[in-house]
């Protein structure tokens, strides 16, 4: 299957699917109205097939268990727990719930990215825009001057010839290495020393484990309230954790599970990259009092609030770094430019 749904449209369905079961409908008739009122061709394609599944006697799991590149297995296990325990609406509002803050989390991580992106990209299209177009000319200008040429005009002259010299290899170069980069990254070996190495990073390192943990407790907590075991959400999440560090850690957690050890027990100093003490502090006391699955819900919670702060901080240490970045160049390009061109009109003056 080559089904494609976006997050949002998955999570507004699962809202809608939820509440009209709530409110009486039948489940076939649910999916029938949803199917109808669905925008998308691929989401309603997906709802005619499960529709006709559902008529042939097929579970709600089992109908959408055909889709896995659109519904990971978190989703298609508490659809089944919901189905055998009779508590299919009460799943489908965690799923919406998780799906909404998964969502609400993936806008702020966006968010955070795409200024710095927008702003280094004009940058860079304005500064290849000068070096093709403006800096050649400037060259055969300062040639035929008289006059002793400033550092700074003299280096702007030198990327200029560098630029009209080497440009194109230069950004051949610079296509190839991301090429290969991104087939480089498919390896598993190499994407878990990527993803480490991202968390190794200063400041956004501590924000990239926070975004991680948040989204992998979040899950946790749903699957246990929902009636999965520890052993069994664990193994999940580890297969639709993106972060390989994470799922290496979650499928080392579930060994441990399945030989009855504790969790925290495994963990004790043992995963200081990944996790910081205090939440193995807190893990411990959540096994200790049996109510685990709260544990890691308010730990999502509070990661949740962690990410949102730092969100703010570094927005409010980026703007003036960026505007202190593209001044100095702009102060940079204008010294380059108009300090030979006073010294000239001084010369004429003499």
């Amino acid at each position: 299957m080559f089904e494609r749904v976006g997050h949002a449209e998955k999570m507004l369905f699962t809202r809608e699917l939820s509440v009209l079961l709530k409110s009486g409908v039948s489940l076939r008739e649910s999916m029938v109205s949803l199917e109808r009122q669905s925008k998308f061709f691929s989401m309603k394609r997906i709802l005619r097939q499960v529709i006709l599944d559902i008529e042939n006697g097929q579970t709600l799991a089992h109908a959408f268990g055909r889709y896995p590149r659109v519904f990971n297995p978190l989703y298609i296990n508490l659809l089944y727990i919901g189905e055998q325990s009779g508590n299919l609406v009460i799943n489908l509002e965690y799923l919406s719930d998780q799906l909404n803050r998964s969502y609400v989390l993936q806008k702020k991580v966006q968010g955070i990215l795409l200024y710095p992106c927008i702003v280094l990209l004009s940058a860079g299209l304005l500064g290849s825009f000068i070096s093709v177009f403006i800096l050649p000319k400037l060259i055969r200008l300062f040639d035929s001057f008289e006059v002793a040429l400033p550092l700074s005009t003299r280096v702007l002259l030198w990327f200029s010839v560098f630029m009209r010299d080497f440009g194109k290899e230069m950004l051949a170069g610079v296509f190839l290495a991301l090429v290969s980069f991104r087939f480089l990254i498919l390896l598993s070996w190499i994407r878990l020393l990527w993803h480490r190495t991202l968390l190794s990073t200063p400041l956004l390192g501590s924000f990239l484990r926070n975004v991680s943990l948040a989204m992998m407790f979040r899950d946790l907590g749903v699957m246990l309230q929902s009636g999965l075991s520890i052993s069994k959400a664990v193994e999940i999440e580890a297969g639709i954790t993106k972060n390989l560090a994470y799922a290496r850690m979650l499928r080392e957690w579930h060994e441990m599970l399945l030989q009855g050890k504790s969790i925290a027990g495994g963990i004790q100093g043992k995963y200081k990259l990944l996790m910081p003490e205090t939440v193995v502090k807190m893990i411990a006391a959540g096994e200790k009092s049996g109510k685990l699955d709260e544990t890691f819900l308010y730990l999502s919670d509070f990661l949740d609030a962690e990410v949102d702060r730092t969100a703010k901080n570094f927005t409010v240490l980026l703007e003036p770094t960026l505007l202190f970045i593209i001044g100095g160049t702009v102060a940079f390009l204008a010294l380059a430019i108009l300090s030979p061109i006073y010294s000239l009109t001084g010369s004429i003056h003499r």
